[in-house]
């Protein structure tokens, strides 16, 4: 394993070489992943890591934020896990969720609650978000819910469909909105034009701020 370092910051990294035509980067578990042709230089690697190092880093830091078993965050707070056995079910005070449960793997325990709470966000939001659509004749599609390792959200043009990431349960229900806005837009816009940027920005105005802070957020 390697090693960059920028403004006394240092980021782990590794090298694959493959046959194949473009370049990718990944972080797992804190560390820069790179798969390249075989044919490119190593300086060239180290001039895109150094044109992105403050994304990589920061999403490598973030990593490496191990949450113990008995916390997890809900909708941008902390919460303590109070586990005791039974069929599952849960409820929350201001500090603590009180969980019944069988399961034993916790990362898929936290992942349950991800999908339980997206629902009934969802089910507290949508109905103004529908009505905002409206205005733009745009209308309801059904809405996956699935934890994504790489996206917040995707809409699915063949299928007439959107997924969203059970991870944004974490987060402040505002980021969720955003990803609904961002995704409906993609039915009347594609790509990630122009023309996409005005629809977004009349649906829901203050958007930029929220794209920002996505972007600096890793799923982990």
């Amino acid at each position: 394993m390697r090693t960059f370092e920028k403004n006394g910051k240092v980021l782990p990294y590794m090298i694959s070489y493959k046959a194949i035509k473009n370049t990718y980067f990944r972080i797992k578990e804190g560390i820069l992943y790179i798969t390249t042709n075989f044919y490119v230089k190593e300086s060239v690697i180290h001039a895109l890591i150094d044109q992105k190092f403050d994304k990589f880093y920061h999403k490598a830091s973030e990593q490496k934020r191990i949450e113990s078993d008995d916390h997890i965050e809900l909708w941008g707070r902390p919460y303590q896990i109070m586990r005791t056995q039974g069929k599952f079910k849960y409820h929350m005070d201001e500090e603590n969720i009180y969980l019944e449960t069988q399961m034993k793997d916790i990362v898929s325990i936290k992942k349950k609650i991800y999908h339980l709470e997206l629902e009934k966000m969802l089910h507290m939001l949508l109905p103004q978000i529908h009505l905002v659509l409206a205005k733009k004749s745009i209308y309801p599609l059904p809405i996956k819910l699935k934890y994504l390792k790489s996206k917040f959200g995707s809409y699915h043009r063949k299928n007439k469909e959107i997924t969203l990431n059970t991870f944004l349960a974490r987060l402040n229900p505002i980021y969720l909105t955003y990803v609904i806005y961002h995704e409906y837009a993609h039915v009347k816009v594609f790509n990630h034009s122009k023309d996409f940027y005005n629809l977004l920005s009349e649906l829901m105005p203050n958007h930029k701020l929220y794209q920002k802070d996505l972007k600096k957020m890793a799923i982990i």
